[in-house]
């Protein structure tokens, strides 16, 4: 046998690669790592004889032992509810340290995409590729105001290695709601002799949008210009005063309340109609000022509020040392009085809302002279919905058959009900942990309902399904409805009714 002198050139290492000097065998001593060192290079040169020397390459083939991975586990970005379709925002792309095909190969929306409001999308420039996020829908911040996105990278080994990538995407708010009053139309009495700084009446606006968008400022539009104008308007509160008290007993004045709201680069609008009319009467009228300290300015409270939450404040005027104020039709709220002589708050009781019970109240404020009502303002309070209610399956698990010789189109409908509302109560399903092994001709897999809560809540009914082959039908009962009459001193063990299927079965 030749003995052979090995060269190793550039850097070799002979922790992984060795030859054997008598043999020529070459043997790997370590574990090799494709990602570390791809090619091992080096000559072999005969110590005696005429061999010529020989060159080696030691190509290392990869496997797929890396999994995606992205250069963070999440990100934050915000897109405006005016974002045009097909607008893209760009995202971290995932890096696999495996070669081809076992690197990246594809990215997806895993969860949270509801109503497929984006995609993915992915580009290619000089050899590096990017991953964007593209508005795949209409974005409205009032519906949903945000998304919590799970993307996933996937290579390309069987079965994939998964790298993920969480997303929280807020949609930012655009001008694209007008402002809206309470009611329609306002209407209101003052005495003739009033003094000039008292309050008329109060009115409410709201805005569903945020910030500058969502702010309201009111004033006051005269039907008939030409008139003296006797009313004013606090453009902060909406509360109309009388700014001049010449006016006639008996007189109507009609006027026209704005509510702008100061969203750029034009604020959007609305108006509602107020009348006063000027009793004939000297004597002050009691007066209520409630002010809804809500998100929306409107008598409102969420299910989950709890005991010692203010709803309002509840300001009385014109009324007499001995008079009381009361409220009625909802025991879940109570008043207290301030140390401000007749302002009252309004609180949340220690009992607790339920919408799914009851989803609005007809509440009453009142003003009372020895028990006797001089004044009511009724109120509608909301209820408004929390995501506490799961959706719920008739079953926790479902059992059907599937005739392969039937109808194509015929399927199974898995239907779950969710007690809550809006984006609430909007289910999705998606079907995991199938099993199509189908031991003894049966099929199983769970069924997810998920609701579109932020955040949401699930639940999982499993299913199972046996499928006949062609020609076979399911059992049936001869009957489809048994009934049976059983006196009430039957004996015990006594039969009641026999059930049979037919004779081929």
């Amino acid at each position: 046998l030749l003995l052979l002198l090995v060269f190793i050139f550039f850097f070799f290492n002979f922790q992984f690669i060795s030859v054997d000097e008598t043999s020529g065998e070459i043997t790997v001593r370590a574990k090799l790592d494709h990602e570390l060192e791809s090619v091992y290079d080096f000559v072999v040169v005969p110590i005696s004889g005429i061999e010529k020397s020989m060159h080696v390459y030691i190509h290392v083939n990869d496997e797929n032992d890396n999994a995606p991975e992205f250069p963070v586990s999440s990100i934050s970005v915000e897109v405006s509810e005016y974002a045009r379709l097909h607008s893209e925002i760009s995202i971290p792309s995932a890096v696999d340290k495996d070669s081809p095909p076992y690197n990246v190969q594809k990215y997806q929306i895993k969860s949270g995409n509801v109503n497929n409001a984006f995609r993915l999308a992915t580009r290619n420039v000089n050899s590096v590729e990017y991953v964007d996020l593209v508005v795949n829908g209409e974005l409205d911040r009032e519906y949903r105001a945000h998304y919590e996105l799970i993307i996933e990278a996937a290579d390309g080994g069987n079965p994939p290695k998964i790298g993920t990538l969480n997303v929280s995407v807020n949609i930012l708010d655009a001008n694209d709601n007008s402002p809206e009053f309470s009611e329609p139309r306002y209407s209101a009495e003052v005495p003739w002799n009033v003094t000039e700084g008292f309050n008329v009446i109060t009115v409410r606006a709201s805005d569903p949008d945020q910030g500058l968008n969502s702010k309201i400022a009111y004033s006051l539009v005269q039907a008939h210009p030409s008139l003296k104008p006797h009313f004013g308007i606090d453009s902060r509160t909406g509360t109309v005063t009388v700014t001049d008290a010449s006016f006639e007993a008996g007189s109507v004045h009609e006027l026209l309340v704005v509510a702008s709201d100061h969203g750029l680069p034009q604020p959007l609008q609305t108006t509602a109609f107020l009348t006063i009319v000027v009793s004939k009467s000297t004597e002050p009228i009691p007066q209520f000022d409630i002010y809804w300290l809500t998100d929306s300015g409107n008598p409102q409270i969420y299910e989950n509020a709890t005991a010692g939450y203010v709803l309002a404040r509840i300001a009385v005027q014109n009324v007499e040392p001995n008079s009381e104020v009361d409220l009625e039709g909802c025991d879940s709220i109570c008043l207290e009085q301030t140390q401000k002589q007749n302002v009252y708050l309004a609180l949340a009781c220690k009992l607790l809302f339920d919408r799914e019970l009851k989803s609005s109240y007809s509440i009453n404020f009142l003003i009372k002279n020895n028990n006797v009502v001089i004044l009511e303002h009724p109120v509608v309070l909301e209820v408004l919905d929390v995501n506490d209610n799961a959706p719920q399956f008739g079953n926790s698990m479902l059992r059907v058959t599937y005739n392969r010789s039937g109808d194509e189109e015929d399927v199974v409908r898995i239907v779950a009900t969710d007690a809550d509302a809006g984006e609430n109560a909007r289910i999705r399903y998606s079907i995991f942990e199938t099993d199509l092994r189908c031991p003894n001709g049966e099929v199983q897999f769970r069924v997810r309902a998920e609701d579109n809560g932020v955040p949401s809540l699930s639940s999982v009914v499993d299913v199972f399904v046996d499928i006949i082959e062609s020609g076979e039908h399911p059992p049936v009962f001869s009957k489809p409805l048994y009934e049976v009459t059983v006196r009430e001193d039957i004996d015990v063990g006594t039969c009641l009714l026999e059930v049979s299927l037919p004779s081929h079965f």
